[in-house]
């Protein structure tokens, strides 16, 4: 069963800290070149607007390239009007390979946030789309937690069975970011939680209303 996490975002750079050494998958696709990114959006974007519009899930090309032979946790995500409309992944691959990754998040994230109501086929032209690479969370003692830059890196939140996600550059202040991923878990303030710090490569579509570069990502 594929494991959903929701969360919000803010447009922005996804950064790896140079003095902490990054993952292959997220140094791949930090070096990644333009056409592959542009196909992850383009894979992510195919795969959204058919859900959203048909309730189809899409097939990915074997032929997109060896960075999605790859196997990472996704999150698919969209802005509309600058605020979050849908977000959904998971922080772990559940599928085999990033290709399907993608497209199993991208259609949670059109229909299965239920935060918000299914996204509508009217609005699927106003909509930003994002696609955040993550890599494994790792364990860390609160400590570390208090240490964390949530510019530059994320943050789980483990209560039970439940995760509580919050990627990086959702906001600049720990402590909200530390508040939103309790909350995220379902934790009470006093409930023993598991803390897990995450880093991602985001890959951002041009803006509908803000022309931009095609993908940002660090």
């Amino acid at each position: 069963m594929l494991r959903k996490m929701t969360c919000a975002f803010l447009i922005g750079l996804s950064l790896i800290p140079h003095s902490i050494s990054a993952s292959p998958i997220l140094t791949s696709w930090s070096q990644a070149d333009p056409e592959s990114r542009r196909a992850a959006l383009q894979l992510a974007r195919r795969a959204f607007n058919a859900y959203a519009e048909q309730h189809q899930t899409v097939v990915p090309s074997p032929t997109l390239g060896p960075l999605f032979s790859l196997r990472s946790g996704v999150f698919i995500s969209t802005m509309l009007h600058g605020a979050p409309r849908s977000c959904m992944g998971s922080l772990y691959p559940m599928q085999a390979d990033l290709a399907h990754e993608i497209v199993a998040c991208a259609v949670a994230s059109a229909g299965q946030d239920r935060r918000f109501q299914s996204v509508k086929p009217g609005e699927l032209q106003s909509l930003r789309l994002i696609v955040s690479v993550v890599d494994r969370p790792v364990p860390i003692p609160f400590s570390a937690v208090q240490s964390l830059d949530p510019v530059h890196s994320g943050l789980a939140v483990r209560f039970g069975d439940r995760y509580g996600v919050v990627l990086s550059g959702e906001t600049s202040h720990r402590d909200r970011m530390i508040a939103w991923a309790r909350t995220r878990a379902g934790a009470g303030a006093a409930d023993t939680v598991s803390y897990y710090r995450i880093y991602d490569i985001r890959l951002i579509e041009v803006s509908p209303e803000d022309p931009g570069p095609q993908t940002s990502a660090e």
